[in-house]
């Protein structure tokens, strides 16, 4: 059975729960698919956004956006200590995503321009 953690925020308790091995899964196969995301949602923090917290708990995004980053931490902290390996995932993937970028980026300014 996954693993649970209460947390109290501002006028609301939280419970985190641990994500089972199918469900990192699932979410990866839906970070593959390019699935639409809330670009505020998905940058509220420098590594991971409130759709990833809310997967984690019983609080969803829409909810979770009502409260300042600050409000949030303890529930932060919460679900990186039940889920040390979705954010592993996570970081494993944003780094394959930054090289790829800087990789683009290298490519584009080494082509030669187009003559007219």
């Amino acid at each position: 059975m996954p693993a649970t953690r209460p947390v109290e925020l501002p006028g609301r308790l939280v419970t985190v729960r641990e994500l089972t091995v199918a469900e990192v899964r699932a979410w990866l196969v839906e970070a593959e698919a390019g699935e639409r995301v809330d670009p505020l949602h998905a940058l509220a923090f420098d590594d991971f956004g409130l759709a990833d917290i809310a997967r984690m708990c019983d609080a969803t995004a829409d909810e979770l956006e009502a409260f300042a980053p600050s409000d949030l931490s303890p529930l932060v902290e919460a679900c990186r200590g039940l889920n040390p390996h979705f954010f592993k995932v996570r970081a494993a993937l944003s780094g394959v995503a930054r090289v790829m970028a800087a990789e683009a980026a290298a490519l584009v300014s080494t082509d030669a321009p187009a003559s007219s």
